[in-house]
């Protein structure tokens, strides 16, 4: 029998210094100073993104999110696609269970304006299929997709909106993990055993993962499911962070 459908829940937010918090989980969305460099440090560069777009004998590199909020991993592993001249072909996974309204989503575009990033036809498709969940009270997928201007690969968004515990077992097989859910002491659903033992499920041999948090349950319960876990030094101030490979 499937679940028992659940209302989709509203955001709560508030904002400090023009940044987005959630007031449900006390976490920010994203950094105004450095967010942009902070997320290619910790998710782009930390599970060697770069070098996978470059592989000549990959075909598409699936790359799965946990925490889709503003958008900003989504953006900055776009634009390093973007800039390569023959990449492979990616397509972006996430989720989103509290998915972020128009208003406050143009805070990111307002913090780097520098940057592309939310789009009028972006927003107006991803509030249509908001639009859609809110009305089923049913898990809905979103999808997007960007073509290259150089050698016609695509980048296709995928956004599962729902619970965790029932859009994640839907992930394709994934060969780099962004889990990047607000902190694990704020909101422990995302970092459960239980969550980890599904993306475990979902990964190849080889499949790497990155994340800013260290917490120590957490890099115990990876290395139990088979991942080698390696401390590095965290992006400015953080001091550490944790990276690895199954």
């Amino acid at each position: 029998m499937p679940p028992t459908p659940k209302n989709p829940p509203n955001v709560d937010i508030e904002f400090k210094d023009g940044v987005p918090v959630s007031k449900l989980f006390d976490d920010i969305y994203f950094s105004k100073q450095g967010g942009f460099e902070e997320s290619h440090y910790v998710f782009v560069a930390g599970n060697e993104i770069e070098s996978k777009l470059d592989q000549k004998n990959l075909t598409t590199l699936y790359i799965g999110e946990l925490g889709f909020g503003s958008g900003l991993n989504l953006f900055v592993t776009l634009d390093t696609w973007k800039s390569f001249k023959n990449p492979t072909s990616v397509e972006f996974v996430s989720l989103e269970g509290y998915p972020l309204t128009e208003d406050i989503l143009l805070t990111l575009n307002k913090s780097y304006p520098n940057k592309n990033l939310w789009s009028e036809d972006l927003i107006r498709s991803y509030e249509n299929a908001i639009s859609v969940w809110r009305k089923t009270q049913i898990e809905n997928l979103w999808t997007y997709s960007w073509d290259h201007n150089d050698n016609g690969s695509r980048f296709t968004l995928k956004v599962f909106l729902g619970d965790i515990s029932v859009c994640l077992p839907h992930f394709p097989p994934i060969q780099a993990w962004y889990l990047d859910g607000f902190s694990p002491g704020k909101n422990p659903d995302m970092w459960s055993l239980d969550t980890l033992k599904i993306m475990r499920e979902k990964s190849m041999p080889g499949t790497s993962f990155a994340t800013f948090s260290s917490a120590g349950f957490l890099r115990r319960n990876l290395t139990e499911l088979g991942f080698v876990v390696k401390k590095k030094k965290g992006f400015g101030r953080k001091r550490e962070m944790i990276s690895g490979l199954l």
